[in-house]
């Protein structure tokens, strides 16, 4: 009955959807975001009660996965500046690209080796795949409290040991 009203209603505001879509992304990322809302929802189909409760998580769902991607893209963008010759390679602090290629590997590494297997695929899912919370604690099988308090200690974690080994040389 729940994957009757989820599918029925998603159907039928798919143009809208793909409208909302379309001013946030390009037309190559829009079919992505529609599907990619769909299997959001589909994992939270048994939260639905109503066509207005569906229509109302899908479009927040669309423009945050729409979000999600220009964020992602921004960063790849950025990552990449080595690619133009003619942009600043420096940082605010005076860091060359090169420098800030070895502390995202240094912090990758801590990452790694420091936090154990769920807490990394936490931090990953949030921080690398700009996951949502909700999401997450769906995926993962914990409260969204939970996941909050492990990324705020898994993050203070790195920090704290990036600081120390920092401190010592």
């Amino acid at each position: 009955m729940k994957e009757e009203l989820l599918t029925s209603v998603f159907m039928r505001i798919r143009e809208r959807l793909r409208m909302t879509a379309r001013r946030m992304v390009d037309d190559e990322a829009v079919d992505d975001a529609l599907q990619d809302a769909f299997v959001r929802l589909w994992g939270r189909r048994g939260d639905f009660d109503s066509e207005s409760a569906v229509e109302g998580v899908a479009v927040t769902t669309v423009r945050n996965i729409c979000i999600d991607t220009l964020r992602r893209d921004a960063v790849r963008r950025h990552d990449n500046i080595d690619d133009n010759p003619s942009a600043a390679a420096v940082t605010d602090s005076g860091d060359t690209q090169q420098e800030r290629m070895e502390l995202y590997a240094e912090v990758a590494d801590l990452i790694e080796r420091q936090l154990s297997e769920r807490d990394r695929r936490i931090l990953y899912l949030r921080d690398r795949d700009g996951w949502e919370m909700q999401d997450i604690a769906i995926e993962t099988g914990l409260s969204e409290a939970n996941v909050r308090v492990i990324l705020s200690r898994s993050r203070k974690t790195i920090r704290q040991i990036y600081l120390k080994r920092k401190s010592l040389t």
